[in-house]
């Protein structure tokens, strides 16, 4: 009878070709393109497709011709069928041609006693549109081994929005909190052309690369897509994202300001003003300065806090007051910057006189991993912000402590 054998290596690959299909999408279809040599299974919509081709075999018994079937049933087709210690061994789907028509049907039994039944229909025009793109497209061929340094270089600066090898200039540029960053190119890493990917092109990249028997895969990018292909699988990735990229320009920063505080006394206080509704929905914290002392405040007229963060640095400053937007800086996941005890933080003035909050983790001192944008010198907070600071360092006396000050400098070379 005319079938499909899956090998355990394309089991894997049609596994996660599946993984697109939603249950509940009664339109979704899967495309079979069967000629001579090949047969071309594509599954997806607009710029997330996916294509395996499976090498046709005579004894398969497969009539030429170009069909689809749901998607959905297909899967429960797949899924129900296998069972997981047959991995390593050969799948078979059986067809069945009516005598009458050109199109096949699959009619099956699933765990030996539930029945599934198939019928096709035409192939999905956008399946063969995209087929066609895939066989006439010009691509890069190029070694997985150099595609792997290019994933290692993309990994080292995340996290990203965009990913960019400047083959001209000899940089790595990233895009990231909507500013780009430039790096230098590793020096195993030589450009053999310009590339430009977003983050989830870098992840299906990394998927095939990294999955593949083969030696080279092959890159084509356009506009509004990534299309990457191992010659026996194809996946494709958005890159709607990056349609402004081109008009970002790299921004300079000067620092007004190097602290290093210890993370604890920063997560609880954010968290004691989120969990304070009078002062969260004034959305205001408020960030003291001064040679000794950093203190963070949640102040409004009926309720309010202020607590001295415990600082392992402080640069030479004059006494200062930020405003900061208290949802952005919870968003903020410290744990996820640093997994140490204390965290490198820098307030940066731009070219264009804004400001921002950068949180530094181990790897890289010299750009923020995460930044807050919403901050800005509030001078007319002072007064306030002096009286509460009075405040505290009352109660402090009394229960016999003094403000958290600067301490020993641990592991922070760059400041």
């Amino acid at each position: 009878m005319p079938k499909l054998i899956f090998n355990p290596e394309h089991q894997l690959s049609m596994s996660h070709l599946l993984e697109k299909v939603i249950k509940s999408d009664a339109k979704a279809r899967i495309s079979f393109i069967i000629n001579d040599e090949t047969c071309k299974i594509i599954n997806g919509t607009g710029d997330d497709i996916q294509i395996i081709s499976l090498h046709l075999e005579k004894s398969w018994r497969l009539k030429k011709g170009e069909w689809s079937l749901s998607a959905s049933s297909f899967k429960q087709c797949w899924g129900n069928k296998r069972e997981p210690t047959h991995l390593k061994e050969d799948f078979e789907i059986v067809l069945e041609y009516a005598s009458k028509k050109a199109l096949p049907y699959v009619d099956t039994l699933v765990h030996g006693e539930s029945r599934i039944y198939i019928y096709a229909q035409e192939a999905i025009s956008e399946h063969l549109d995209f087929l066609k793109l895939t066989e006439q497209a010009k691509q890069h061929i190029v070694s997985t081994t150099s595609i792997k340094l290019i994933i290692k270089a993309a990994e080292t600066h995340t996290p990203f929005d965009a990913f960019e090898i400047n083959k001209a200039q000899s940089k790595i540029r990233i895009e990231r909190d909507n500013e780009i960053i430039p790096y230098a190119l590793p020096k195993t890493l030589i450009p053999e052309f310009d590339l430009l990917l977003n983050k989830e092109s870098v992840e299906n990249l990394s998927r095939l690369c990294y999955s593949t028997h083969s030696d080279t895969l092959s890159i084509y990018t356009d506009d509004e897509r990534a299309i990457f292909s191992d010659g026996n699988r194809v996946v494709s990735s958005s890159l709607l994202s990056l349609r402004d990229y081109a008009h970002k320009k790299e921004t300079s920063y000067t620092v007004e300001q190097k602290l290093v505080i210890h993370t604890y006394t920063l997560e609880e206080d954010i968290e004691i003003y989120r969990n304070m509704a009078i002062v969260k929905k004034a959305n205001e914290a408020l960030l003291y300065i001064d040679n000794t002392n950093v203190m963070l405040a949640g102040l409004t007229k009926e309720t309010g806090g202020n607590r001295f963060l415990s600082a392992e640095h402080i640069s030479e400053t004059q006494p200062a007051v930020y405003r900061i937007n208290l949802s952005a800086l919870a968003k903020v996941r410290v744990k996820d910057v640093t997994t140490a005890n204390q965290i490198k933080v820098q307030l940066l003035l731009g070219q264009d006189g804004k400001r921002k909050l950068g949180f530094y983790n181990d790897k890289d001192s010299t750009h923020p991993y995460e930044s807050v944008y919403d901050i800005e010198l509030a001078p007319e907070k002072m007064a306030e912000v002096l009286e509460a600071k009075k405040a505290l360092e009352s109660k402090m006396k009394n229960k016999g402590r003094g403000s958290e000050q600067q301490g020993d400098m641990l592991g922070f070379d760059d400041i």
